[in-house]
């Protein structure tokens, strides 16, 4: 399969775990890969909140991991950040407010816009390996990422976190910008644990 789709194997794995999570494959160790129902009709939202349900407690430990991390790059960004870095944060946050005024802030969109934001903060950190840190975690968090905005009014939310976070980087307020991340990342736990997920 990783040969055939051109991706990496962790990559199909993840795909498996995901698939299995919400019922349409059963992975029988040594056996296969057994397919149970079709995925015609499978409400992306309901399959990403039922892949999240599952893996609840891991999801929550990469959040910890991501609150440390990030706290501090936003500290550092707060005092680094060149104007273009700013502008290009500033840029993504409008795009933000622009689809959710117009009801279009799909959770992929959403997702996709997230990433873009934290990776811009991250390089406007000025640190090259808090960058690769922030990114590879980033990149490890992916489906936890898109199931979170699964999540009712999660996308609203976070839009509201980000602009708070980019609100003290443009102030030069590194304790304000790291203290508006760590309420982020508690918010986004708060609203795993508290989402009707039958957690």
């Amino acid at each position: 399969m990783a040969e055939e789709f051109q991706v990496s194997r962790p990559c199909i794995r993840e795909a498996l775990r995901i698939l299995e999570a919400v019922g349409i494959v059963e992975v029988r160790r040594g056996k296969g890969c057994y397919v149970l129902r079709s995925p015609d009709g499978v409400d992306s939202a309901s399959m990403w909140l039922s892949w999240l349900a599952t893996f609840k407690h891991e999801v929550l430990s990469l959040l910890e991991v991501r609150e440390a991390l990030e706290a501090k790059v936003a500290a550092l960004a707060a005092q680094r950040a060149s104007e273009a870095e700013l502008a290009e944060m500033q840029g993504i946050m409008e795009e933000v407010w622009q689809l959710l005024e117009k009801g279009a802030l799909s959770a992929d969109v959403a997702y996709a816009l997230d990433v873009r934001f934290h990776q811009a903060l991250a390089r406007a950190s000025g640190n090259p390996f808090l960058m690769r840190l922030s990114i590879s975690v980033g990149g490890a968090m992916e489906a936890d990422r898109r199931a979170t905005m699964a999540i009712p009014n999660r996308a609203r939310a976070s839009a509201e976190d980000h602009q708070a976070i980019l609100d003290a980087v443009k102030r030069r307020d590194p304790e304000g910008a790291r203290d508006a991340m760590i309420r982020h990342i508690q918010a986004v736990a708060r609203d795993i644990g508290r989402a009707g997920l039958g957690l």
